[in-house]
């Protein structure tokens, strides 16, 4: 019998391994071309970072418009409190500690030696500011109590040796109304951005 030729299997066949060309590199085009991809890469970094900088500025924009309008109306709202207090409470406030305060005053004068006190306050005020010193236990020598129609309820007028010195609630009062209406005024001119 004759042999067949048959392939052997078991022992490795070399593998043939294609030749691969190599090509000479050109450093200047591979780093023109890197360069150009940089500043494509870094030319959308900028365009994004306006992207978001503009939306953040819009934002902004927006909510500083909206602390506005809300301050505005919370202030609109608060308006007719804020005249009943000024107009009303306060002043009761001020009549009612006026003569307490005044007797503060006469007590720190005393202190200091002031010379003999002359106190000029309104006419429906004398009375009852003679029974507060009386109730302080100071003597009518230390200090006199005189009305002067002049005056105006919650103001005074103390004198002593060459001095003088003017206690004016009403002034006080009649400022704060005053800077009152100065605020709400300046809150309703504020230019609103649209």
């Amino acid at each position: 019998m004759s042999r067949l030729p048959l392939e052997d299997f078991g022992k490795p066949r070399p593998i043939p391994v294609p030749e691969i060309a190599t090509m000479p590199v050109d450093t200047e085009e591979f780093d023109a071309a890197y360069n150009a991809g940089w500043d494509d890469a870094m030319a959308q970094v900028d365009s994004e970072q306006g992207r978001i900088g503009e939306k953040l500025g819009d934002r902004l924009v927006t909510l500083e418009r909206d602390q506005k309008a809300a301050i505005s109306s919370a202030i609109a709202a608060l308006e007719p409190m804020l005249h009943e207090v000024f107009d009303k409470l306060l002043p009761r406030a001020a009549e009612r500690s006026f003569l307490a305060i005044l007797l503060d005053e006469i007590r720190d004068l005393m202190a200091a030696e002031a010379g003999k006190l002359l106190i000029q306050v309104a006419p429906e005020e004398a009375p009852e500011l003679g029974r507060l010193l009386d109730r302080a236990n100071i003597s009518p020598e230390r200090v006199t109590v005189r009305a002067e129609p002049a005056l105006a309820l919650s103001q005074a007028l103390v004198r002593w040796d060459d001095q003088e010195r003017r206690i004016d609630l009403e002034a006080v009062l009649s400022a704060l109304d005053d800077a009152l209406e100065s605020f709400l005024a300046s809150i309703e001119q504020e230019p609103s951005d649209g």
